[in-house]
C-alpha cells in the first residue's frame, strides 16, 4: 500500500514522514481530458523534509510527463515560493534547510518574464528579463541591449502608485493590447535572439557591461529578449517634444522635497532580485539613471547614452524635480527646441554645421562631462593665487544690512578678506574662511549682473553661510572655479582649474545666449508658435508666469543662437547646464538623526552627504565621503551609521518610513563609482559594488 492511502496526521503528513507538497507550474499549454487549454496546473508531489530541490523537480517533471504526456526543457524554470518571495535555486539543498512545511504552496514558474521598461527618453519597450537575477546584473544586461555604456550609473525605479481609476485605466487598456503608443518598433516578435550591436564582445568599450563573475553564466547569454525588435532601435538616438498619451500619463511632479523624498524610496535593492521585491511580470518598471557620476562619456561611443542623459535632464526639469530661474529655463527650452529641429531635419548639411568657437569651448566638455573626479596629478611647487574687491554678505533671518565691500585673496583652499588692499599689503591681520568641505551654490541672473556664489561653512553650530558677489563675469567664473576645488581640498594649481573655469564660461555663454533680447520677427513668431506646444518646453510654474505667447516669444528670441550647435553638442550642453543647476545630483530621503526630535531630510550627492531642512532644504550640516572610514546597517533598529575619521565621530540615523539599505546602496555606490578608471581592460568588479552598498561592516 503506498503512502498516499496509509494513515495522514492532523499535521498533513503520512504515518511514514511523507508529505504532499502543493505545486502549481505556470506558463503552460496543454489541453484537459474536456479538451480545454489551461496555463496552470496544479501537481501535489510526494516529499519529505529530507528531500532536496533537485529531487522534489525531478518528481514534479515525472508526474508532468505520466499525467500530461509532457516533454519540454525546463532548464528556465525554478521554484517560487510566494509567501517568503524566495527563490528556491539551491538544487542540493532539502527542504528542511529552506523551512518549507506541509503548508506551503510553491510555484515551478520560468525566470525570465516578460516586463514593460520605460526608458529616461518615456518610450516603452516590452521585454523578457530574468526574474531571478539581481538587479544589478538585470540593469547590465538592459543596458547592454540598448547599447548604453556605463550601466552601473541606472538602476530600476518602481513608479508611485496612482489613483484607483486611472490605474484601472491602464491596466484595461495594457490587457487588450491597445496601449502600444509610445512602444519601440512595436509587432515585431523575435524570441530567442540576441540584440545586434555596433560592438562586439571583448572590445576595450564593451568589456565595462560585463561583470567578473558572470562570465560563462546562463544569465550572460539569451538572457535577454527584445520582444519588439530584434535590434537597437533608431528612436533611442533621436528626441521628440511630446512623449506618448501613457507616458504623459505617468508623469510624476513633486510638489516640494517631501514628495521627493518619497519618490525615491521606489528604487529597487540592487542586491536582489524584481521577483523578491514585488515586481511582477507585465508590470512597468523605469530604468532611469540613479548614480549622478557620469564617467567617460564620449559622443563617439555614447550616442544613446547621450540622448537618454539628455531627456532625464529635460523631464527632471519639466516635472520641477529640479529647480531653476526663469532665464535658465529659457535657455533650456530654446536648447530643447533646437534639439528637436535637428532631430526632425535629415539635412546633412545641417547636422555637420558646427562653431569653431563653440566646438573650442565644448572640446573639455565632450571627453569628460561629468566624471566629477579632480586630476591626480599633484600641486606645482607655486600654488596661484587670487586678488580681488568683491562684496561680501552674512544672511540672517533678521537683518536690513546688505552687501559689504572688501578685498579678498584666495590662497591654497582658504579665503583672507581685508577692508582695503592696503591693509592687505600692510600685513594686518585678516579674517580667514577654510573652503574645504563647504558646500558651493552658484546664484546667477545673467539679465541683472548678478554672479553670486553662495558659500555654506561648516562648523560646530552646523552650515554658516556667506555669499560673495562678483563685478564681472571673468571673475565670478576664476572664484567659482577655485572654491569648487578648495571644497574638495584641491588648489588652483590642480590641473583641473582651467577646465573649471572653461566650464562655467561655457555655462555663461549659453546663459547669455538664453537671455538674448533680440527681436523676433512677426513671421518667425507665427512659425514657432505652429510648432511649439509651450507646456513639453517650459516647467509649469513659469508657464503660469509668463503666459503662452511670452514664452513662445522669448524661445524665439534666444533660439537662433543656438543654430550653430550640432546635435551632439546641443545635448551635451543641455546636460552640462542641467549638471550646473544648485539642486543637480541630491536623492533625498526623510530620516530621523539621533537625539533629534523630528525628521530631517538628508541628501546625498556624488561625493558628500547633506543634513537639510526639510522645508527649505537649506543645508544643515555636510559630510564629505573621503572623510568617512565606515559605513554600514544596524538592521535591527533600522539605522545607518556612519564613522568619520577626520571628526572621530559617528554620525546616526534611523530610516523610518522605508529600508536603511537605500541610503546605504546610494553611499556605497557612489564610493564604487569613484573608483573607476579609464583602463582598457577593466571590467565590472560586481563583486565589490555588493561589498560596498551591502550594508555591512568589514
Amino acid at each position: 500500500m503506498s503512502a498516499l492511502s496509509g494513515v495522514r496526521m492532523a499535521d498533513g503528513r503520512y504515518a511514514d514522514g511523507s508529505w504532499e507538497l502543493k505545486i502549481k507550474v505556470t506558463d503552460m499549454s496543454i489541453k484537459n481530458e474536456r479538451g480545454e487549454l489551461i496555463t496552470d496546473v496544479d501537481i501535489p508531489v510526494l516529499v519529505t523534509t529530507e528531500l532536496h530541490i533537485g529531487g522534489v523537480i525531478a518528481k514534479l517533471v515525472d508526474q508532468l510527463k505520466s499525467k500530461y504526456d509532457i516533454t519540454k526543457s525546463w532548464s528556465d524554470y525554478e521554484l517560487w515560493w510566494p509567501r517568503t518571495s524566495k527563490w528556491l535555486d539551491k538544487m542540493g539543498q532539502v527542504l528542511g534547510k529552506y523551512e518549507v512545511q506541509a503548508d506551503a504552496q510553491l510555484l515551478y514558474t520560468p525566470k525570465h518574464k516578460v516586463i514593460r521598461v520605460q526608458l529616461p527618453d518615456l518610450q516603452y519597450a516590452n521585454i523578457r528579463v530574468n526574474f531571478a537575477a539581481k538587479v544589478f546584473h538585470t540593469v547590465i544586461e538592459m543596458c547592454k541591449f540598448f547599447d548604453i555604456r556605463h550601466p552601473e550609473e541606472l538602476s530600476i525605479l518602481v513608479p508611485p502608485k496612482v489613483g484607483k481609476d486611472k490605474d484601472r485605466n491602464v491596466k484595461h487598456q495594457h490587457s487588450n493590447g491597445s496601449t502600444d503608443e509610445g512602444l519601440l518598433t512595436p509587432n515585431v516578435l523575435t524570441p530567442g535572439l540576441t540584440p545586434t550591436s555596433p560592438y562586439t564582445p571583448g572590445s576595450p568599450m564593451y568589456n565595462t557591461l560585463t561583470p567578473k563573475n558572470m562570465k560563462g553564466s546562463p544569465m550572460s547569454s539569451h538572457s535577454l529578449e527584445f520582444l519588439d525588435s530584434a535590434y537597437v532601435d533608431p528612436k533611442l538616438l533621436i528626441t521628440s517634444a511630446k512623449p506618448s498619451q501613457q507616458a504623459r500619463a505617468n508623469l510624476y511632479r513633486p510638489k516640494n522635497l517631501l514628495d521627493k523624498a518619497r519618490y525615491n524610496t521606489g528604487w529597487l535593492d540592487s542586491a536582489r532580485c524584481l521577483m523578491e521585491q514585488g515586481v511582477e511580470e507585465k508590470s512597468t518598471i523605469f530604468l532611469r539613471y540613479k548614480f549622478y557620476s557620469f564617467f567617460d562619456l564620449n559622443p563617439k561611443y555614447d550616442a544613446v547614452r547621450i540622448n537618454q542623459l539628455y531627456e532625464q535632464a529635460r523631464w527632471s526639469l519639466l516635472c520641477e524635480e529640479l529647480d531653476c530661474t526663469e532665464e535658465e529655463m529659457i535657455m533650456f527650452a530654446s536648447l530643447q527646441y533646437h534639439i528637436t529641429k535637428l532631430s526632425e531635419n535629415t539635412d546633412e548639411e545641417m547636422e555637420q554645421n558646427d562653431n569653431r568657437d563653440i566646438e573650442q569651448a565644448l572640446q573639455d566638455l565632450e571627453g569628460s562631462l561629468g566624471t566629477n573626479s579632480i586630476s591626480s596629478k599633484g600641486d606645482i611647487t607655486s600654488v596661484p593665487e587670487l586678488a580681488n574687491y568683491l562684496k561680501l554678505f552674512k544672511p540672517k533671518k533678521f537683518t536690513l544690512k546688505g552687501y559689504k565691500k572688501h578685498y579678498f585673496i584666495f590662497k591654497d583652499t582658504n579665503i583672507s578678506f581685508f577692508k582695503t588692499k592696503e591693509d592687505a599689503a600692510s600685513l594686518i591681520s585678516p579674517t580667514t574662511i577654510k573652503l574645504k568641505g563647504a558646500e558651493v551654490v552658484p546664484d546667477v541672473n545673467i539679465s541683472e549682473d548678478k554672479y553670486i556664489i553662495k558659500l555654506f561653512i561648516p562648523s560646530a553650530e552646523g552650515m554658516s553661510e556667506l555669499w560673495l558677489r562678483c563685478d564681472t563675469d571673468v571673475i565670478y567664473c576664476q572664484w567659482i572655479a577655485a572654491c569648487k576645488l578648495a571644497a574638495k581640498g584641491h588648489t588652483m594649481a590642480d590641473a583641473s582649474y582651467e577646465t573649471e573655469v572653461q566650464n562655467f564660461r561655457t555655462l555663461l555663454k549659453l546663459q547669455k545666449s538664453g537671455s538674448s533680447n533680440g527681436s523676433a520677427s512677426n513671421d518667425g513668431l507665427a512659425q514657432l508658435t505652429t510648432n511649439i506646444e509651450p507646456e513639453y518646453y517650459i516647467a509649469r510654474r513659469h508657464l503660469r508666469k509668463l503666459g503662452n505667447k511670452m514664452a513662445i516669444r522669448k524661445v524665439q528670441e534666444s533660439v537662433t543662437n543656438y543654430s550653430s550647435y550640432n546635435l551632439v553638442n546641443a545635448k551635451l550642453a543641455y546636460i552640462k547646464a542641467w549638471q550646473a543647476l544648485p539642486e543637480f545630483g541630491l536623492t533625498h530621503y526623510l530620516v530621523k538623526f539621533k537625539s533629534a526630535r523630528k525628521e530631517e531630510l538628508v541628501g546625498v550627492a556624488y561625493n558628500r552627504l547633506i543634513r537639510m531642512d526639510p522645508h527649505t532644504g537649506e543645508a544643515i550640516k555636510t559630510w564629505r565621503f573621503n572623510t568617512m572610514k565606515a559605513w554600514s546597517v544596524n538592521w535591527d533598529t533600522n539605522q545607518v551609521i556612519i564613522e568619520l575619521a577626520e571628526e572621530d565621530s559617528t554620525v546616526l540615523f534611523a530610516c523610518t518610513r522605508f529600508s536603511p539599505k537605500l541610503v546605504h546602496e546610494l553611499i556605497g555606490g557612489y564610493i564604487f563609482l569613484s573608483m573607476r578608471t579609464k583602463d582598457a581592460d577593466e571590467t565590472l568588479d560586481d563583486e565589490k559594488f555588493f561589498k560596498l552598498t551591502g550594508g555591512w561592516t568589514g
